[in-house]
């Protein structure tokens, strides 16, 4: 170990401890019992840096708060990158938890890519909040909703101007649904910017109507139907399995043991030599007994 260091009082355990169960043979180990175990600082260029050839180039674990933090004023908390895999992965072994939270709004340039339901949480009159979900399609729509009038059987109806904008040139469906007694409805004719509604049987009602149009979204190009995807990065079968505790052997309990009357000794007052002496001879405990009592024996 190239460098280590241990800050704080000497009544709680041992920090050398800790550094089997964090990691084998660190590089740099630092713990605290009370303040902060390790501390990067510089003015102008990184302030901690870690780097592995074939393991992790930075840990961060915690039993009670957060494993890693990453904080900044002016620029970005936490980065990832990587030139072959994923920039980030996020995941939790608990199913009523997730794997990642945002608190704010979230900008993703690229595809969203989505493994189970995508939903709206909406808050409800009971005080709970509910989920809504989106409707699928195999290919790229964009739709609007609006309502007009027929006038002796005739109505033309323009697009919304910025609508038409972003959807592919005369390329979209209008459903028509009438609000009132006629003989019915259809599309007579469709243009860039506006499509025109009759009476059919040549009615001359002038009854309300709304409509519904779903358009080609317009930059995407060559978009196929049910298109093969890969998501860039393994999908776990299962939430990964906590790491098993090693069982104590005989040698580890009477080391542990021995340490704990070592500890006791030397936490009591001074006594007489006789008095000492008398008090120290305790059974010994039974460790083929204490064996017996571990899980799996």
């Amino acid at each position: 170990m190239n460098f280590f260091a241990i800050p704080g009082d000497d009544t709680q355990p041992d920090p050398n401890s800790l550094i089997p169960q964090i990691v084998p043979s660190p590089g740099v180990f630092g713990a605290n019992n009370n303040g902060s175990g390790v501390v990067g600082w510089s003015a102008n260029a990184i302030g901690s840096y870690g780097m592995s050839y074939s393991h992790s180039g930075v840990l961060g674990q915690s039993v009670m708060s957060e494993g890693v933090v990453g904080v900044s004023d002016q620029s970005v908390g936490v980065q990832g990158f990587s030139g072959g895999g994923a920039g980030v992965v996020g995941m939790t072994s608990n199913p009523a938890s997730v794997a990642g939270g945002f608190f704010g709004n979230v900008g993703i340039t690229g595809n969203l890519q989505v493994v189970g339901l995508k939903s709206a949480v909406v808050p409800f009159p009971d005080g709970s909040r509910r989920a809504l979900y989106c409707m699928e399609s195999p290919e790229v729509w964009f739709e609007d909703f609006g309502s007009a009038k027929l006038a002796r059987g005739r109505a033309l109806v323009k697009l919304d101007s910025n609508f038409a904008k972003v959807i592919k040139r005369g390329d979209y469906r209008v459903f028509v649904t009438p609000e009132g007694n006629c003989h019915g409805l259809y599309v007579r004719h469709k243009s860039a910017n506006k499509f025109e509604v009759r009476e059919v049987m040549g009615g001359k009602s002038s009854i309300p109507f709304s409509y519904r149009i779903v358009g080609r979204r317009k930059d995407i190009k060559q978009q196929r139907r049910f298109a093969k995807v890969d998501m860039g990065l393994p999908l776990p079968t299962r939430p990964p399995r906590a790491p098993r505790k090693p069982v104590p052997t005989a040698a580890d309990l009477r080391a542990f043991v021995a340490r704990i009357e070592k500890e006791g000794r030397e936490r009591l007052p001074k006594r007489p030599e006789k008095v000492r002496a008398r008090s120290t001879k305790r059974p010994r405990p039974d460790f083929e007994r204490l064996m017996q009592l571990l899980p799996g024996n």
